[in-house]
């Protein structure tokens, strides 16, 4: 059973009135969500906010009313009664933090409001409707296919409002991610004619609505200790279907029910406590428990300033742990190469359906009778021998057993990793997917008298799950059992240009494409957290082109043929091969041949922006360009960021400069990182650009300040954050500190 309870009439009308709603007020705002569900909306509003969003509903009490009912609280903050089957009761839940000795939230330290009261964050839940315009863009990429899932969903009653003879039948809303926010999508359907949203839109029943996933905001009485949610969250549910109701059996309604199966799983994040510090001694009596981790872990990193492993680190992390790991996912996405440029020293086995078993299992010589080790095995071990221990083996291959066993117990010593890969694993039939079993099992090879791996070799294999391969297999469950970790891989834009597209210089088009395709809001997201681009095999053909074919999808390896497209036509084009041709043309059928017509247009739209080149811009305002010449748009200021990449060292200072003045500030961690990659040299340069920049600006900023007063300095850490990288804005910090 989980906390999520109600309130009682007591604690908001009686002698056991939170203070919470002594201050508040007892009313509560209706969310859109809560509205589309069947939610009751009154004609009051919450003090002081006469907008849409502060309407009110009514929302249920735990007590009830002696006569089979229950009571609650009206749109106007009275108290009221309503009939137990309704399903047009608002809810607004409470959860009793004294059981659990902590606050739970989504990891920050909450906030005092201008009255007093604590605010924090706790769950993340649909509120909001979106704009219309944001409203038009999300269903044009739903129906494109361009929005990606989150595995994510949200539980509602499929009944209509007035369906009180009906029984809770659960409804399952999917969560999007689009621009690294999160969404869902809701049909109205619950026969009660015309709505309006917060948004100043009326929909009707059968229409479409996006609603945005955010934070759920919660009021805490700390006398109490007690929180309760700021607004009426959902709606939609009965309270209970039998129509007999007494507040001792509140435990087994069909509305707690609702709370403890679904809202418990839908709204719960990875529970955080409110890391109470000042407050502790404010909040009499609450002591923060510290969960096994918080104890185990010796980070003092805050909660919120914490980032989750990538794909990459995580397998990693496995793998220098020792433990076997099968990748599992589309074609294209990068599982090999990760490895590879991981541990390039790996040794790499692919297998197909026609090739000898002696390649995994080895052979024996016939006319000697000697067994023979597979060349994987014989690579592992000769890798960890010594000199002479690599030329007893070359002159007698009997000897490697022997020597197997020395390497073997030398190697439990050693921090260094032998990775052996097995690609294509799921792509095989049983017959040889068998042959690695013992090799994933035991790390062993069955030739002869068994020949023993060094201990520090870890297994990783690699294959495509069915959905994505018509020739994918299922892995036999005993072999699928022995590997530690499997993990299922899907692509992530921000990964995919952090971790492959900037060290292998994909063509900065394709990189500036990315980022503005899924930054709409003008200011550059982490890339590390923007979402999926590659699109389900089966959605891509569902968009059949003008001769009937089906669609392409845009995965890794697609953009990554289209980063080489770019460099050949820019190459010849420079090199005269197209003269008297129409290259606009010629680049837009190269293009359209590897991606969807709609996504090509696009592109090639974007490609060829108007731009200025590093030279340009090192000429400076009224030689190398005017203020015509300048980006107007989103797109454009991330298609400039990206063609001034080319810089040279001479350029790169006023490149930067440009950067930060007419395309966005925030771009400039991207720009530096880009533009500097993995050489030594330009990071040194960026670094010395990034210090000179700080002084700069800085100082300029304290000038100010002593000019203009202490107002003026209060601004000062504003305009910092918005435009140096987040490697420096520590070092901004502390010298802060220092004059304060």
């Amino acid at each position: 059973m989980s906390e999520f309870t109600f309130l009682t009439e007591e604690q908001c009308f009686g002698s056991d009135k939170l203070d919470i709603l002594e201050k508040r007020g007892t009313k509560a705002a209706i969310t859109d969500f809560s509205v589309l569900l069947g939610g009751w909306v009154s004609n009051y509003h919450i003090d002081n906010d006469s907008s849409l969003e502060g309407r009110t509903g009514y929302y249920w009490t735990k007590s009830d009313d002696g006569d089979n009912d229950a009571r609650v609280v009206d749109g106007s903050g009275d108290s009221d009664i309503a009939d137990v089957y309704n399903r047009d009761g608002g809810a607004r839940p409470a959860l009793l933090f004294s059981s659990i000795g902590s606050i739970p939230t989504n990891g920050e330290s909450g906030k005092r409001a201008k009255d007093g009261i604590l605010e924090v964050e706790y769950g993340y839940y649909p509120q909001k409707a979106v704009s219309k315009d944001m409203q038009e863009r999300l269903e044009k990429a739903y129906r494109s296919g361009s929005i990606t899932r989150t595995r994510k969903s949200y539980t509602t009653d499929s009944r209509k409002y007035n369906a009180y003879d009906e029984k809770f039948l659960a409804k399952q809303h999917e969560e999007y991610e689009y621009n690294g926010k999160r969404y869902v999508r809701i049909e109205v359907d619950s026969g009660r004619g015309q709505y309006t949203l917060s948004n100043g839109e009326s929909y009707r029943d059968g229409e479409i609505v996006w609603l945005e996933v955010s934070p759920v905001k919660w009021l805490v009485d700390e006398r109490k200790k007690v929180m309760i949610t700021d607004k009426l969250i959902f709606s939609g549910i009965q309270f209970n279907h039998t129509r007999d109701y007494h507040t001792k059996d509140f435990d087994k309604t069909d509305i707690k029910t609702f709370m403890d199966r679904y809202l418990s799983r839908d709204l719960e994040q990875s529970r955080g406590t409110i890391a109470l510090g000042e407050q502790a001694e404010e909040i009499e009596g609450v002591k923060p428990r510290k969960s096994r981790l918080q104890k185990l872990n010796p980070d003092k990193t805050k909660v919120a300033d914490r980032t989750r492993m990538t794909d990459t680190e995580i397998i990693q992390n496995w793998i220098e742990a020792g433990e076997s790991v099968l990748l599992r996912g589309p074609s294209g996405i990068g599982k090999t190469e990760r490895i590879k440029t991981l541990y390039p020293d790996l040794i790499y086995m692919k297998l197909t359906n026609n090739m000898f078993p002696e390649k995994v299992v080895g052979s024996v010589n016939l006319q000697t009778g000697q067994s023979i080790p597979p060349d994987f095995a014989k690579t592992a071990i000769m890798q960890e021998a010594t000199d002479e221990e690599k030329k007893l083996i070359e002159e007698n291959i009997q000897s490697i057993y022997e020597i197997a066993d020395t390497v073997y117990e030398r190697s439990k010593d050693s921090d260094k990793k032998v990775v052996i890969m097995l690609d294509e694993l799921l792509n095989v039939k049983p017959a040889v997917q068998s042959l690695v079993y013992t090799l994933v099992l035991n790390r062993m090879v069955e030739i002869g008298k068994g020949l023993k791996l060094p201990d520090n070799v870890v297994v990783v294999a690699t294959g495509n799950q069915k959905k994505y391969s018509v020739v994918a297999e299922d892995l036999a469950e005993p072999l699928e059992k022995r590997f530690d970790h499997i993990l299922d891989m899907e692509p992530k834009v921000g990964e995919w240009i952090t971790e492959y597209a900037i060290p292998q210089k994909i063509h900065p088009s394709v990189i500036g494409y990315m980022l503005s395709k899924y930054n709409n809001s003008g200011k550059s997201e982490d890339i590390q957290d923007i979402g999926y681009f590659y699109e389900e095999p089966d959605v891509g053909e569902e968009h059949l082109d003008s001769n009937g074919c089906k669609g392409r999808t845009n995965d890794p390896r697609g953009w990554t043929s289209i980063s080489n497209t770019l460099y050949n036509f820019e190459r010849n084009l420079e090199a005269g091969k197209y003269e008297g041709k129409d290259v606009e043309d010629i680049i837009q059928r190269s293009i359209s041949s590897k991606l969807r017509e709609e996504w090509a247009a696009e592109f090639f739209d974007f490609y060829n922006l108007p731009t200025l080149t590093p030279e340009e811009v090192a000429k400076g305002m009224g030689e190398g360009y005017t203020q015509a010449d300048l980006p107007r748009d989103i797109s454009e200021r991330f298609a400039y960021m990206t063609a001034l990449i080319t810089a040279d060292e001479s350029q790169v200072e006023a490149c930067r400069e440009f950067v930060r003045k007419h395309c966005d500030p925030e771009y400039l961690s991207i720009y530096d990182i880009y533009w500097a990659g993995n050489d030594e040299r330009k990071m040194e340069k960026i670094s010395e650009l990034q210090e000179m920049s700080l002084s700069l600006h800085v100082g300029k900023e304290v000038k100010e300040y002593a000019e203009d007063g202490l107002a003026k300095y209060t601004e000062i850490g504003q305009m910092y954050s918005s435009y140096l990288t987040r490697d420096s804005k520590e070092e901004v910090r502390s010298e802060e500190n220092e004059r304060s």
